[in-house]
């Protein structure tokens, strides 16, 4: 990643077992059919792996007829979508919970085209007592380019509030 790391070692609230990381590749491989046309399973995520000790979550997408903007291309929008949803996974691979983004800095940096086979790394970058940052880098791997970057910030709520959190059950 191009943002370096920033979360010792006192600042980790915890990590996520591998039964939770788990959950996550399910939930994302089965959200899709659960919730028929909403905005995350018409986006279509395919999960790719979880690294609970550098707080990194890795997501694929196929760029879709639907999200193409009027010149052909993808929707920077659907470029900043991608990036806080994988990023929103990473936090969520951390914590342990689901976190409100409140804040996104995305830099577009290149275009893609319909079909372009694209992977998103979401990575926690710092994790305070009410917010998280985290980062995210989406790659072309069509053509093997950087196509967008972005610094995303979440409501940490549960920690500020002081409530002790648990972790949605993995059954």
């Amino acid at each position: 990643m191009s943002i370096e790391t920033k979360i010792s070692h006192t600042d980790k609230v915890r990590l996520s077992t591998p039964e939770e990381v788990e959950y996550i590749r399910n939930y994302l491989q089965e959200h899709r059919y659960d919730h028929m046309g909403d905005f995350d399973s018409q986006m279509d995520p395919d999960y790719v792996s979880s690294d609970y000790e550098s707080g990194t979550v890795t997501i694929r997408w196929t760029a879709k007829k639907w999200e193409m903007n009027h010149i052909g291309i993808l929707h920077g929008g659907i470029m900043a979508s991608i990036l806080d949803h994988t990023a929103g996974y990473a936090a969520y691979a951390f914590l342990g919970h689901w976190c409100p983004t409140v804040d996104i800095d995305v830099k577009l940096i290149s275009q893609v085209n319909l079909g372009d086979q694209l992977t998103c790394v979401g990575q926690v970058i710092h994790a305070g007592a009410r917010f998280i940052t985290c980062s995210g880098e989406l790659y072309n791997d069509t053509n093997g380019r950087l196509v967008a970057t972005g610094l995303m910030e979440y409501a940490n709520g549960a920690r500020a509030a002081n409530v002790e959190v648990q972790p949605e059950r993995v059954d």
